[in-house]
């Protein structure tokens, strides 16, 4: 499975289908809290035979929202969801207060994950 299916799979509920790849949407709604991703890096692994259709891929999920505090409470939840999923392996790696993005007049919170793909599926 895709780390971009695995996302989506996971955060749609928590957050009534408001998840999708960085950037945001045009036309979306504020009110809400967003959620989108972004590919960091790719690990992919290898064995002498050469690339074995599995990655260990870095992910950023960014996590907007009009009110700090909620963003903060939006955050944790996407940890714990990732967290507990079971699609695939997935460690928390960092997670950084994005603060007031000036561009969309969200706050962000930023938090990266190492997530294993599997491109044989």
């Amino acid at each position: 499975m895709m780390v971009s299916e695995i996302i989506y799979e996971v955060l749609k509920g928590p957050f009534n289908d408001n998840v999708g790849p960085h950037p945001l949407p045009e036309g979306f709604d504020r009110s809400t809290t967003y959620i989108t991703y972004q590919g960091i890096s790719n690990i992919p692994l290898n064995t002498v035979k050469g690339w074995t259709g599995h990655d260990r891929l870095r992910i950023q999920i960014n996590v907007y929202t009009h009110e700090k505090l909620q963003g903060e409470k939006d955050a944790i939840a996407v940890k714990w969801a990732m967290d507990q999923q079971k699609y695939s392996n997935c460690e928390i790696a960092d997670q950084r207060d994005g603060g007031f993005d000036e561009e969309t007049q969200l706050w962000v919170q930023e938090i990266d994950f190492f997530i294993w793909q599997n491109a044989c599926n």
